[in-house]
């Protein structure tokens, strides 16, 4: 359903859900774009008052900011149990909805998104604000031009840090999996972005008895993606030493090139051979400044996990949102990515419970 008869009209923005540590970014990216207002906010959290009060916002009733018709656009952002939830009754109310990933507990609460998107037309987006970083972006324009030839080989690295792996955030009940469900999702999201769904996977995903704090979920990740034309390897580790993605990467080995790709600071650097059309050598590219670090410090509304400083991420993700919004193009991370995903988490924790055997998808 295309919503531009909405394109004259300032929008309304509402939050459902301000408990996730991305929610202050994306509040203060939305509020930076010309005609948008903030309409409220809504949580069954103590934190919501520290919350509004810091960001200027209104504490309202979910069911006000639903039936409020200047209410054009709601953040859902509640921790994941409630994330289908909220969001599906935002799009029954007939609003557009930004979900922060992974949009759920699994692949039976994006399933119910999906459908939901389907019946109602609303705009759905999923919070996967890496994809908008230039080198994924770069990654993705040259594996489809055929630039590197057949890429037959790929291998991902992505972690947590700060000792994130151990706060409640990443033990919520009924979550797939800890730090590699909660952030290693993000590197799914780029595997499928560039390479699609595999066609099955083995995994080890893995605690250490005795080595890192025992409440925390699993200490590392290694998985097999098999696709018909490559191999896809991941690995995860939870305790990251480096102040956060510094050591996230995709590189991507081709029969005539090779390309390695960081989203934060975003870098990347291409290796062509000189006989598909490019010159031999090496190409380095990465931004030309960094002066703010993707998380900052910890706040009254944000006690666990340190408020995102970095503010480029979401103001790239918010323009394709509005943007999406105004023109009725489609959603550049809809409900389906976020249910493929799930799906995919899902087999790679069924395999690791078989001490890595095959699972098919």
């Amino acid at each position: 359903m295309s919503q531009t008869s909405n394109e004259a009209k300032p929008l309304g923005i509402a939050c459902l859900g301000i408990t996730h540590p991305h929610t202050s970014g994306r509040v203060k990216a939305f509020s930076r774009m010309p005609d948008v207002r903030f309409l409220g906010a809504y949580d069954d959290s103590p934190l919501l008052e520290p919350f509004v009060d810091a960001l200027g916002l209104q504490v309202r009733s979910k069911e006000e900011i639903l039936a409020d018709p200047d209410v054009d656009i709601i953040l859902v952002h509640p921790k994941s149990h409630l994330m289908a939830e909220w969001a599906i009754e935002a799009l029954e109310a007939g609003k557009a909805v930004l979900c922060e990933k992974p949009a759920g507990r699994g692949s039976q609460d994006t399933q119910r998104i999906v459908d939901t998107v389907e019946r109602t037309g609303r705009l759905f987006q999923v919070g996967y604000c890496w994809r908008f970083s230039p080198a994924v972006e770069k990654m993705q324009e040259v594996l489809q031009s055929g630039a590197l030839g057949n890429v037959l080989q790929v291998r991902a690295h992505a972690g947590c840090s700060h000792n994130e792996a151990d706060t409640n955030h990443m033990k919520q009940p009924g979550d797939l999996g800890g730090a590699f469900y909660v952030i290693g999702c993000h590197t799914i999201d780029r595997i499928l972005l560039h390479f699609g769904m595999p066609k099955s996977v083995n995994a080890r995903i893995t605690k250490f008895k005795g080595q890192m704090p025992d409440s925390a979920r699993e200490d590392v990740a290694a998985a097999v993606l098999n696709y018909d034309d490559k191999i896809v390897t991941i690995d995860f580790a939870s305790w990251d030493p480096m102040p956060w993605t510094e050591s996230w990467d995709i590189t991507a080995y081709g029969t005539h090139g090779v390309m390695h790709s960081t989203p934060m600071p975003a870098s990347y650097k291409i290796f062509h051979d000189g006989k598909n059309g490019h010159p031999q050598g090496w190409t380095h590219w990465n931004e030309t400044s960094f002066p703010e670090i993707w998380a900052v410090r910890k706040t009254v509304y944000s006690p666990e996990i340190a408020e995102i400083g970095n503010p480029v991420y979401f103001d790239r993700e918010a323009a394709a949102f509005v943007n999406a919004y105004r023109s009725g193009t489609p959603s550049q991370v809809p409900a389906i990515q976020a249910h493929n995903i799930n799906l995919l988490l899902e087999a790679l924790f069924l395999s690791a419970e078989r001490s890595g055997q095959e699972v098919k998808l």
